[in-house]
């Protein structure tokens, strides 16, 4: 190659990575104006909620998450567990519905794998039991206090939406393919969630629907062999006309133990479930990952150095502004900047070519458009 072309190719990755610190810097002062958006009155009048959590297996401290998921509640709530037959999770509902013999406590044994999503699966069996109009759906991980479910109801009833979600933090983060795991939601997931305009899907950590608009899709069935069912879930409604908001409250989850093998697994997951999600969305991503833009350019062209080192560190800047924000410490912070850069590239490449992913213990079959076989 020429230094001409070189010259050429280099200035353009260059470009792209500053056009990628743009983008994260106005998705920084989005998120600003988001999170100091007025609350909901606090006196507002909210209906009762069925709160699912569909288990799956191996959740540190399960015990302690399901207590809090009681204390964060209403007594008119009723708390809806879904967890395998015979599993050590049911053992756990099971504990928790007799120390709580006052409360709505309804624990669904589950058979496995009705469909292909495992979550879905467990939902389907789930839903005769649901006893509220209201439901709030959060992951096993999830660790909502009582501030941030009465937050989120007030907030979904003032807004008069339709349906409610919320992005979410991790915490206990305790070695670092962990926090290399979570590193995306920060980098990625967040700014992603400020520049969207309109909200047309839901995130399945935590979200907020009414049994109506479940029964208007045709019931949890529909989403049975969805990859990406919560974008999917999100997707059809908003094709219903169905109005979705995000929430200001910001849910934290308990970060899965974690190897090195399993990050790997699960970064694929996330990122053929973002590319089966929205295949032109995705086509853009690189550009939020920025910094494998700034390291080509100075392989390129290595007197563009001092550019690409303004680049990066203005990079981390933003990166630092969205984890003070959120709340949302990463240990090594550059560290997992510069390394989350290249994963997810490497990652983003690997989900157009076709491939398993690794989910809930077994390798499945995807098609182009998230089908699982």
């Amino acid at each position: 190659m020429s230094d001409l072309l070189r010259t050429i190719f280099s200035t353009a990755a260059l470009g792209v990575g500053a056009c990628g610190v743009v983008l994260h810097a106005v998705a920084a002062l989005r998120l600003r104006r988001h999170l100091r958006a007025p609350s909901a009155a606090e006196n507002a009048d909210t209906p009762p909620l069925t709160l699912w959590r569909a288990l799956k297996g191996g959740v540190p401290d399960l015990d302690g998450k399901l207590e809090a998921l009681v204390r964060g509640s209403r007594e008119e709530d009723q708390i809806l567990l879904g967890a395998d037959a015979d599993s050590v999770e049911f053992a756990a509902c099971e504990i928790l519905r007799a120390r709580h013999s006052e409360r709505l406590v309804t624990v669904v044994a589950c058979e496995r794998e009705r469909v292909p999503n495992p979550k879905i699966s467990k939902f389907i069996q789930m839903a005769p039991h649901a006893r509220h109009v209201h439901w709030l759906f959060t992951d096993s991980e999830a660790m909502p206090d009582a501030d941030f479910i009465e937050n989120f109801r007030r907030e979904w009833t003032a807004s008069g939406a339709d349906v409610q979600t919320a992005g979410y933090r991790f915490a206990n983060l305790r070695n670092f393919p962990q926090a290399l795991d979570t590193a995306p939601a920060l980098l990625t997931l967040w700014p992603g969630l400020m520049l969207t305009g309109k909200i047309t899907f839901t995130l399945g950590a935590c979200t907020g629907v009414k049994v109506g608009d479940i029964a208007a899709l045709g019931g949890w069935e529909t989403l049975g062999d969805d990859l990406a069912e919560d974008h999917q879930l999100g997707a059809q409604l908003s094709a219903k006309g169905r109005t979705i908001r995000l929430s200001r409250g910001v849910l934290t989850l308990d970060s899965d133990p974690m190897t090195w093998c399993e990050y790997l697994r699960h970064q694929h997951r996330v990122a053929v479930t973002y590319r089966c999600a929205t295949p032109a969305g995705a086509l853009g991503l690189p550009v939020l990952h920025t910094l494998g833009f700034v390291f080509i350019a100075v392989a390129l062209h290595p007197p563009f150095w001092k550019w690409a080192a303004f680049i990066a560190i203005a990079r981390i800047a933003t990166a630092a502004a969205f984890s003070r924000m959120l709340k949302f410490p990463v240990p090594v912070l550059p560290l997992a900047v510069i390394l989350s850069a290249f994963s997810e590239t490497v990652m983003w490449i690997a989900a157009w070519l076709p491939s398993r992913v690794w989910w809930a213990g077994k390798w499945r079959g995807v098609g182009w458009r998230g089908r699982l076989a």
